[in-house]
């Protein structure tokens, strides 16, 4: 008898004293009121992005077209104008890069030179080649007479 009224104060002090429950259950009712005020505050937000939105594509909209091409005939003016000066700039820089008679005189010589020494290193190629052939025509001769005198089989 005295052992379960040892349990029982045991669990009437921790009854008393445990206050789990009652936390979790104020932890739930304010997860929830702050569940619901954030959605409401989020649909509100929702509703002033929608009537900014509409605002932009009915009044802004309109004022964006009408000022763009107000704007817009005097900037192309305006580029047309500055095409223009590039252009006369251009014409003017394309007239005084004219070579000099003596450049191009020059340039036609070295031209010239260039070609000759082309020809003439080709010539000296052709000259080589056909020495190399010689020389080695005249080895198989030797080679072959060599055979011939020592009757060597071929």
């Amino acid at each position: 008898m005295l052992s379960q009224l040892g349990r029982d104060l045991s669990t009437a002090e921790q009854r008393i004293l445990d206050h789990r429950p009652f936390v979790n259950g104020e932890i739930n009712n304010f997860l929830n009121e702050f569940e619901l005020k954030r959605n409401e505050a989020e649909v509100e937000t929702l509703f002033k992005v929608t009537e900014i939105i509409g605002d932009v594509k009915y009044d802004l909209y309109e004022r964006c077209i009408i000022l763009s091409t107000s704007h817009l005939e005097e900037l192309n003016q305006e580029v047309n104008n500055l095409l223009v000066g590039v252009e006369g700039f251009l014409n003017k820089v394309e007239l005084q890069k004219q070579p000099n008679e003596y450049l191009i005189q020059s340039r036609k010589d070295r031209e010239h030179k260039r070609a000759n020494f082309l020809i003439d290193l080709e010539h000296k190629y052709e000259r080589v080649k056909n020495s190399i052939e010689e020389k080695e025509e005249e080895i198989d001769e030797l080679y072959s007479d060599l055979q011939v005198k020592l009757n060597i089989p071929k």
